[in-house]
């Protein structure tokens, strides 16, 4: 950009280069009457005529179209012949300002202005314009050297330039100009929606006043859009232009409105003929009048909004929301429409035919503020949650407002476990755990004692998980001590049978500000050792119980060192009984903590926070040691002869020649000539009873022939255990505490160590 008298404009525009602007320009005037004058006190601005401005650069024209035609569908003037005639540039210095007025025609087809500030830092400077009761801000900054900001408007409407408080504002002022046509000869105007906003409202009022309104509605839009591309400044055409109306009017009418996408679809079985079975509103299926046509039994239909959006093109989180009988408008705007997406799978084997059809188009989702959360209660509690933690953060209702949602909500989430909701049916989500710990934030935010206890005991102990566990903490600070120890605590009873990691995670968070009355959860927690139970395929085989015994088998369960190392260290602050307790309960449960992989290898860790003079250290190390001598003081002795212990129920003959082989003590192969049904019988019997044998069938001749081979693969899976147990009793001869009892069992492990060669 070159200027007369300035040269090359750098970006952003360096004070040397203003000052030159300023010194080539001159006071600009402004209208009163049918007269032009300079009066600062109205305006206050520097101006420079076009003719002392060339504008050039191979992007510049590209990049200017871009910008018109942004203009153009902004002003929804798409249909007309538009172009911009540069005016002036204008510079505004500190202090700078223009009141409120009004543009006149400066030259014929003129119906609206065209703004383009320059990269020049400056504060303030903001545009403000009013047309018809609404008034909107619109601020200009643009200082990378590398960007421009724009702004347009029809030239009826009342707008002002507010005072530039730092830097200077320069700007370069374009003409609107619509090009005459013999169909277009009047000038464009900003439209007026007044009169259909007032009779929305009105409509939008006495519709929801009426019996047996719906909670919402969801009106269609006629252009389809991705979810990506979903907002209110990016509507087309006539949605626009309806959203604009409808989202005042909505706003008069106290309601709210959104953005969203309606999902409607229908899944199940049918003989298709190629015809399209179409929507039909809320009916659940129907037969097609078409004689060629077959009926389609419908097995899941789906109606729902998503992927939702503000009026300030901000994204909502309230998930899947169904849409109930009448909600959905214009009514029959669907029917006889094609679906979005159709798919037909083929009939195959014993399956039938399956069709699905669905649509997915946007809508404005419109319902009276005062059923917010009726609505968003149809989507499940944890619709609710995002709304109502922004109740409890920004204040956007009373706190007596704010309260009622929170109870609504808690009450809601008492029924979500009930098997006879939409939860179960799978119709919308299921809380999950971090929805949970949403709640508690939200209610903690609103400093609600008795709801939390509520949510707390109605819905976060039937379904804890862990991951609630750091708002649990912080709920304590709510709560209080007293309260949150008999809360947590009652949590600890309940879960710590099936949640045992959970619960003893939480006990460090607590411990990291130790109250005295928390010890009533480290009790519960202690107490809960004894109720963690060994999995339940090894509960209830039977037949593994007793090989257990037999070999001293041990059972494995996922817990890691970091669970006795969080417990141990979380009781620390509490009665040292509790720590004594813990380690009885641990070691005399080697079924369910299992010394190797549990309290061997954290037994080293303990003793270095807690000292080699712990005693319930002490007594975890005596018990590890207890255990892994009766299992591996001696090596374990492989099988004398190929005999295997087991007794079939079953008596059929085939199972009678299993039963033999299974008893001999030389027999290592057997061939069973059997056919197909009697091979799968023979799998079955050996699966079930685990026997230590494979079995392969050869292929040749009829019947076939069910080879089965005996192997050691019971001794093979002992000695492994066995070589384990070792290295454990190794370590623990390195870790072991001063005292006599200790003294005596590591003389035994090292004696075991040795025998083990």
């Amino acid at each position: 950009m070159e200027v007369n008298g300035v040269g090359t404009l750098s970006f952003p525009i360096p004070d040397s280069q203003i000052q030159a602007l300023v010194r080539a320009a001159t006071q600009a005037p402004y209208g009163r009457g049918e007269e032009t004058i300079v009066d600062t006190s109205v305006r206050n601005v520097w101006q420079i005529t076009p003719s002392g401005v060339k504008i050039s650069g191979k992007s510049w024209a590209a990049n200017f179209d871009h910008i018109l035609s942004k203009v153009t569908a902004g002003l929804g003037c798409q249909n007309a012949l538009v172009a911009a005639k540069l005016y002036k540039l204008l510079v505004y210095d500190r202090g700078g300002f223009f009141l409120a007025h009004r543009d006149t025609e400066k030259t014929a087809g003129m119906f609206g202005t065209l703004v383009v500030t320059l990269p020049s830092p400056h504060r303030g400077g903001a545009l403000r314009l009013r047309h018809s009761g609404r008034e909107v801000t619109v601020k200009s900054d643009a200082s990378e050297p590398s960007e421009i900001s724009f702004v347009a408007f029809y030239a009826d409407c009342e707008h002002e330039l507010l005072p530039v408080r730092h830097g200077n504002r320069v700007c370069l002022i374009y003409n609107l100009l619509q090009q005459r046509t013999k169909t277009s000869q009047h000038i464009l105007k900003v439209p007026n929606y007044e009169h259909h906003i007032a009779e929305a409202a009105t409509i939008l009022e006495e519709f929801w006043l009426s019996a047996g309104s719906p909670p919402k509605i969801a009106w269609l839009l006629d252009h389809h859009y991705s979810p990506a591309g979903l907002s209110f400044s990016l509507l087309k055409g006539a949605d626009a232009g309806r959203a604009r109306v409808l989202a005042q009017a909505a706003a008069r009418a106290r309601c709210v409105v959104h953005l969203g996408v309606v999902h409607i679809g229908q899944t199940g079985s049918a003989e298709d003929d190629g015809g399209y079975h179409g929507f039909r509103g809320d009916e659940e299926h129907e037969e097609s009048e078409d004689e060629d046509s077959t009926a389609s039994m419908v097995d899941d239909s789906w109606q729902y909004v998503d992927e939702w959006r503000d009026t300030g093109d901000r994204a909502v989180d309230f998930g899947r929301i169904p849409l109930t009988p009448g909600e959905l408008l214009p009514a029959g705007s669907l029917d006889k429409e094609p679906p979005d997406e159709k798919r037909l799978t083929e009939a195959s084997g014993n399956e039938g035919a399956t069709y699905e059809w669905s649509y997915h188009r946007a809508a404005l989702v419109i319902w009276p503020a005062n059923r917010m959360m009726d609505v968003l209660l149809e989507g499940g509690v944890a619709a609710a949650v995002p709304y109502l933690q922004r109740l409890a953060q920004t204040g956007e209702r009373t706190r007596t407002e704010a309260m009622a949602a929170a109870q609504r909500v808690v009450e809601a989430w008492s029924a979500a476990d009930l098997p006879s909701n939409r939860y179960s049916m799978g119709a919308i989500a299921s809380p999950g755990a971090s929805d949970r710990a949403r709640m508690i934030s939200a209610l903690v935010e609103l400093n609600a004692p008795p709801l939390l206890e509520q949510f707390v005991r109605d819905a976060v102990i039937s379904a804890y998980n862990g991951i609630e566990n750091a708002a649990l903490v912080a709920s304590t600070r709510v709560l209080g001590s007293a309260r949150a120890a008999r809360i947590l605590s009652a949590l600890a009873d309940a879960r710590m049978g099936d949640q045992p990691c959970g619960c003893v995670e939480l006990l460090p968070k607590l411990a990291a500000e130790p109250v005295p009355s928390f010890g009533k959860i480290a009790a519960a927690v202690v107490a809960g050792l004894e109720s963690i139970q060994v999995p339940k395929n090894l509960e209830t085989d039977a037949l593994w119980q007793l090989r257990a015994i037999t070999a001293k088998l041990e059972p494995k369960r996922d817990f890691a060192p970091e669970f006795l190392r969080n417990l141990f260290s979380a009781l620390r602050p509490f009665k040292q009984q509790l720590s004594y307790a813990a380690a009885e309960t641990i070691g005399s449960r080697p079924d369910v903590f299992a010394p190797t992989t549990l309290v061997v290898p954290s037994i080293g860790r303990l003793f270095a926070e807690r000292g080699d003079d712990d005693r319930a250290i002490q007594h975890l190390w005596t018990c590890a040691a207890q255990f892994l001598l009766l299992r591996s003081e001696v090596p374990p002795q492989p099988p004398p002869d190929w005999r295997l212990q087991a007794k079939f129920p079953c008596r059929c003959a085939d199972c009678r020649e299993l039963q033999a082989f299974v008893r001999n003590p030389t027999e290592k192969v057997h061939r069973f000539r059997v056919n197909k049904e009697r091979r799968r019988h023979l799998h079955q019997v050996i699966d079930r009873h685990r026997l230590d044998m494979t079995h392969v069938t050869e292929r040749v001749g009829s019947p076939q022939t069910l080879i089965c081979t005996k192997d050691r693969r019971t001794f093979d899976s002992r000695m492994k255990e066995y070589q384990s147990e070792i290295a454990a009793m190794q370590r623990l001869v390195t870790l072991a505490p001063p005292t006599a009892t200790a003294g005596g069992l590591c003389k035994r492990m090292e004696a075991a160590v040795k025998a083990s060669g």
